[in-house]
């Protein structure tokens, strides 16, 4: 099954799915850094894929793979600038330190963590002007007040 994200609803959906994974797939930010200090990050395991540990209202925290090491990532009102196409979400960077940057995840399952599709009845499509089928209004409650007693009123 694959990823399709259109909104930060969805992503957060995403990640409280087992095996839901992010890895980076591009980080400008890094990219303009001298050599040296790119393959540090590198050698961090920052761009290796990152499984979901714990998700909350405002965050997320991943375990990287291989490395003994947490990553939080954070969203509040700044992810209104955050896009997402199909299964990557661009994350914009604001260092104030040069042109604007970005971090851009990919989404994914681990391996054999994939959801199953789900599968059900395909019904005919409806005609032009054919109401939907309704379910028969639930049937009003009995008293269940006893027939003689205090909590009867006349």
């Amino acid at each position: 099954m694959s990823v399709v994200l259109r909104s930060l609803s969805d992503f957060k959906r995403f990640l409280t799915k087992p095996g839901a994974t992010i890895q980076i797939v591009r980080n400008t930010f890094i990219e303009r850094q001298p050599k040296a200090f790119q393959d540090a990050y590198r050698e961090k395991g920052m761009y290796e894929p990152r499984t979901v540990q714990a998700v909350s209202k405002k965050a997320a925290v991943f375990a990287v793979k291989g490395h003994p090491t947490t990553i939080w990532l954070y969203w509040d009102k700044g992810t209104r600038k955050w896009s997402y196409s199909g299964d990557t979400v661009t994350v914009p960077l604001d260092t104030a330190l040069g042109p604007p940057d970005e971090i851009v995840y990919r989404c994914s399952y681990a391996t054999g963590m994939e959801p199953r599709t789900r599968v059900g009845v395909r019904r005919a499509p409806r005609k032009p002007g054919e109401r939907p089928i309704e379910a028969p209004a639930p049937k009003p409650p009995k008293p269940s007040l006893p027939t003689h007693s205090q909590g009867r009123l006349f």
